[in-house]
């Protein structure tokens, strides 16, 4: 679904809540979520215009939440390296990128020496943490 247009306003006729399902009367504050769909060529959708108490607003996001608990991000994992291991391993890294950037214009023997500088350099950071997965699949 698409992301929604949330405001909150006075509300100018009355309008039905969509959570609670009562009427939100006229001069008392209101929740608006406006859905826009734009669809494509093959299925065209409606926009989709919800109104709801403000205390509602804030009942349907708590329910939302109590039914999609919280799930920590662990992150990636961290090499544990030494300063001067990890200065080496940014140097090799950074030659490898610079490599890739010249691999893409050299033709013949320019390219066949290339190739040699690379896979020297995953023989140098095999020592030095590893060679990086993103390395393994452009091998």
């Amino acid at each position: 679904m698409a992301v929604p247009n949330v405001s909150i306003a006075w509300c100018h006729r009355t309008a039905q809540c969509k959570w609670c399902e009562n009427p939100i009367e006229s001069g008392t504050a209101m929740v608006s979520v406006f859905f826009w769909n734009k669809g494509n060529e093959e299925k065209r959708g409606w926009n989709s215009k919800y109104y709801y108490h403000p205390d509602c607003w804030v009942a349907q996001g708590l329910d939302y939440l109590e039914r999609n608990p919280y799930v920590p991000n662990p992150g990636r994992k961290r090499m544990e390296l030494e300063p001067e291991q990890k200065a080496r391993r940014l140097k090799i890294l950074r030659r490898k990128a610079s490599l890739e950037q010249r691999r893409q214009k050299a033709t013949g023997l320019m390219l066949a020496h290339i190739e040699t500088l690379i896979a020297g350099l995953l023989e140098e950071i095999v020592e030095v943490g590893g060679i990086p997965k993103s390395w393994l699949e452009t091998l």
